[in-house]
């Protein structure tokens, strides 16, 4: 399952993600990682694996596929993703994150992705994956 929070800049979506993060990690049976662009854990509960991705040095789409992809073979305990600002995180656009939510979409049958996207409007590829109310 992916799930898609979107808004403007400030409109609180990194709240709701971590909200969802600490209220997932509470009934997980397996692992939730957050993965942020943040030295500091953002009240992220000590129980999410939080994973700053400045450590990494990720820069593009492909190095970002690898590196989920690399996160999803090293362990199979994996419940929940939670990504804060993947466009941000990647310095592109909404509408050009295609390839990153197709490879979600093909593991996504073993994990679930949440992530945040700044958008005001959401791209026709992502308006299936909106948990906006």
């Amino acid at each position: 399952m992916i799930s898609v929070i979107h808004g403007a800049e400030g409109s609180g979506k990194t709240k709701r993600v971590i909200d969802a993060a600490n209220a997932a990690c509470e009934k997980a049976t397996g692992l939730v990682i957050f993965i942020a662009d943040n030295d500091q854990s953002l009240g992220v509960s000590p129980n999410v694996r939080y994973i700053n991705l400045r450590e990494y040095d990720v820069k593009s789409e492909d190095e970002f596929i690898g590196f989920l992809k690399g996160m999803l073979a090293a362990n199979f305990d994996i419940q929940k993703i939670f990504i804060d600002g993947i466009n941000r995180l990647l310095k592109l656009p909404a509408d050009e994150l295609k390839p990153i939510f197709d490879t979600m979409a093909k593991v996504s049958e073993s994990v679930d992705f949440i992530t945040t996207v700044s958008a005001d409007k959401l791209p026709a590829y992502l308006k299936a994956y909106s948990v906006n109310a």
